[in-house]
């Protein structure tokens, strides 16, 4: 009886504990525009809100890979915090005020601004 007691509660365990973590934990991805490395520490350090592990934006492919507990953060509010600090997400433009208070290199907007920093990569 002890046996059959053991193997109902690893069974239990083995199919239901995936489902509890699966539940607590998401990885996703997120478009957020931005120009340069300084783009980036800006957009990791304000998705890294309460609730995120890992936020890590590629400048490349404007891609923010981010690991968050569905229990403590919702996707909205990491998009939120993005765009509050003034990077506009493939959800949510970013105040007009947020963008303005970025360094003159950051302004990602503006298409001179994007032609430099592609010539400057470009050149690397």
């Amino acid at each position: 009886m002890k046996s059959l007691q053991n193997i109902a509660l690893a069974g239990f365990f083995t199919f239901f504990l995936p489902f509890s973590i699966s539940a607590q934990s998401q990885d996703t991805t997120l478009i957020v525009n931005g120009v340069c490395g300084m783009c980036e520490k800006v957009i990791e350090k304000a998705a890294k809100i309460e609730g995120v592990s890992t936020a890590e934006w590629d400048q490349n492919t404007k891609v923010l890979r981010l690991s968050y507990s569905s229990e403590k953060v919702s996707l909205a509010e990491i998009n939120k915090a993005v765009a509050a600090s003034g990077y506009d997400t493939e959800y949510l433009a970013a105040p007009d005020t947020a963008y303005q208070a970025l360094h003159a290199c950051c302004h990602y907007r503006d298409p001179k601004v994007v032609e430099d920093h592609q010539a400057k990569s470009s050149k690397k």
